[in-house]
This record gives structure tokens, C-alpha cells and sequence, in this order.
């Protein structure tokens, strides 16, 4: 096996070649780039360079013009809808407003996944629920509403429910927006603990320069569309590229 192909297996997600964008405007060009098993991956770049957009196609919420996505070893953009979805079942999504629903409980929010995938009893997903919880530090919340919560609280639920199906692949959309240093802090800490604990394989989008020196392993570094560069944080903060010395300067 050449290094190449071990890279291929060690990859949670592989995009190859990937050119897409929304109707007539081109926003990602030829993109290549990968996210190794077990390790947190951030996408970095100016506002409006394609970070957010380049994580939505990980969930198929945007087709590429050009290229393939691997997940999991698997092209998704070869998949008809079914087979997608049982695979979406493996991949846990913050969003960057946590996108709780307000009207139900923690416990009620973080239970929508476990009623919706899984024929499992009530009691045993209450349980799971709790379990969650449990690992956010957040069981005293349970029967809280989200307007009840601190900002910091929400996201900590909002990432229970990611990973309430014990999903291996968490993407991350700006998950320390809007929180305070302190906060975000403490936040960056559980995604490490959970990554070490769990195993699980992060995809963050990011422009918290302190926290991505906190939890990222591996950087892709995106200038408007094109990957300006790939590989570990150590690498990009000594790549001797203007632009990526910039943006690490800022922290």
C-alpha cells in the first residue's frame, strides 16, 4: 500500500476535485482535501471564502458541479437519497445557533434523533438522553427550555443532540460564536474530552483564531474558493504564506 492509499484509509472524509457553487457563481474551486479518523480538522479562511458552504456539502445540503465527497469510504454523490440518509445517521451536526427548538425541553430536544432513527423503548432512550447530558454536564438542565440557558448551555445541548446516535463524524459550524472567551474555553475542552473519550473525528468551521489553536489538529485553509493550504497547525503557522500569517497574528 502506498502512502497515498494509506492517506485514502485513514480519511473519515476525502474531497476530491470539488467545484460548486450557486447558480451561475462559482464559490469552491477544484477543492482537495481530507479529514483523518480521530483527529479535529478545522476549515479556516476570510468571511465568505466558501468554509460553510465547503461543510455543506459534507450533508448534501449542496451538490458539487465537479468532483466527489467520501464519507466513511463512500461517494456520496454517487447515492440515491435512501443510502444517504442511512449514512447520514453517522455523521452529528452543531449548528452555529445550536437550533434548538424552543417550545420542548433539554431532554425532549436532545431525544428527537433517538425517536426519529431508532425503535428503542422511551425508557431506554430517556436514559440515553441522559447519558448525554451527562457527558456535557448538563443533566441539572434537563427539563429546562433553551430560553433558559446561557449561550455557552445551549451549545453544550445543542452537541448533546449531535451525538446523541453515537454518530463517529461531528461537524462543526462555528460552535464558540457568540460566546465569551471563558466560555468558549470550557467549550473547546469538551470537544477535545469527547473526541479522546468518544473517538469520534471532527470538521470544524472556525475564525476564533485562540480556540482553533486549542483543539486543531489539521488545518485546510481556504482563500477565495481555492485551497491556499493543507496540513497541521504547526505547518500552516510556519508555512511562510502571507495571508495565513495574517489570520494566526489576529490571536
Amino acid at each position: 500500500m502506498d502512502q497515498q492509499d494509506r492517506t485514502m484509509n485513514l480519511a473519515m472524509v476525502r474531497v476530491q476535485d470539488l467545484t460548486s457553487g450557486y447558480e451561475e457563481s462559482e464559490v469552491l474551486k477544484e477543492i482537495t482535501m481530507s479529514a483523518r479518523r480521530e483527529r479535529i480538522t478545522a476549515i479556516l479562511g476570510a468571511s465568505g471564502c466558501g468554509k460553510t458552504t465547503l461543510l455543506k456539502h459534507f450533508i448534501r445540503l449542496y451538490q458539487p458541479w465537479r468532483g466527489s465527497i467520501h464519507l466513511f469510504g463512500h461517494d456520496i454523490t454517487a447515492m440515491d437519497e435512501n443510502e444517504f440518509n442511512r449514512l447520514l445517521h453517522k455523521v452529528g451536526v452543531l449548528f452555529q445557533n445550536g437550533a434548538l427548538l424552543n417550545s420542548m425541553s433539554v431532554a425532549e430536544n436532545v431525544a428527537i434523533p433517538l425517536e426519529q432513527h431508532t425503535d428503542l423503548p422511551r425508557e431506554i432512550i430517556s436514559r440515553l438522553v441522559q447519558v448525554k447530558l451527562g457527558l456535557m454536564g448538563l443533566n441539572y438542565a434537563s427539563e429546562r427550555l433553551p430560553s433558559e440557558l446561557s449561550g455557552g448551555m445551549r451549545k453544550r445541548a445543542a452537541l448533546a443532540r449531535a451525538l446523541a446516535l453515537d454518530p463517529p463524524l461531528l461537524l462543526c459550524d462555528e460552535p464558540t460564536s457568540g460566546l465569551d472567551p471563558i466560555t468558549t474555553a470550557s467549550l473547546d475542552e469538551l470537544i477535545v474530552k469527547l473526541r479522546d473519550q468518544l473517538g469520534i473525528t471532527v470538521i470544524t468551521v472556525s475564525h476564533d483564531v485562540a480556540s482553533i489553536q486549542r483543539i486543531a489538529e489539521h488545518v485546510v485553509f481556504l482563500d477565495k474558493g481555492r485551497l491556499l493550504f493543507e496540513g497541521s497547525l504547526a505547518q500552516a503557522k510556519k508555512s511562510g504564506i502571507q495571508l495565513i500569517e495574517e489570520f494566526f497574528a489576529k490571536g
